[in-house]
């Protein structure tokens, strides 16, 4: 619910909730590294994100050959797709702890710039209506 019609709030409200799912995976990754046969979990929010705002009318454009557009936004956050590593150990677990603590501090970095990015917005709108 959007009581203000801002996009950049929206925006932002899918951009937290991703980071949450991604969040959660990740916790149930590292509290089953010693479960036999578990299979790790992997949220690609950047996708998700993508399909919240193409559902909603927004589209992400690129003004500029520099620009990054969505398509090409992986769910490694950053990190190229040699580097996401994949191994299995003998119990069939695929868990690495060492790949999952940094896609951790990845997604909270990036909950940290959402939270000051709508932290900013509501500042915006208090500054509009008057009140500190």
């Amino acid at each position: 619910m959007n009581v203000f019609g801002d996009s950049t709030i929206n925006t932002v409200h899918h951009w937290l909730r991703g980071l949450s799912g991604r969040q959660s995976a990740i916790a149930d990754n590292i509290a089953n590294i010693d479960t036999p046969g578990y299979r790790r979990r992997e949220v690609s929010f950047e996708t998700e994100l993508a399909r919240a705002l193409n559902t909603n009318g927004a589209r992400l454009t690129t003004t500029s050959p520099g620009h990054v557009s969505h398509s090409r936004l992986g769910g490694g956050l950053g990190m190229d797709q040699t580097q996401m590593l994949s191994s299995m150990r003998a119990d069939g677990n695929d868990v690495d702890i060492d790949q999952e603590m940094v896609l951790l501090v990845e997604t909270q970095l990036r909950y940290q710039a959402a939270t000051r990015a709508l932290n900013s917005r509501f500042d915006q709108i208090r500054n509009v209506i008057g009140t500190t």
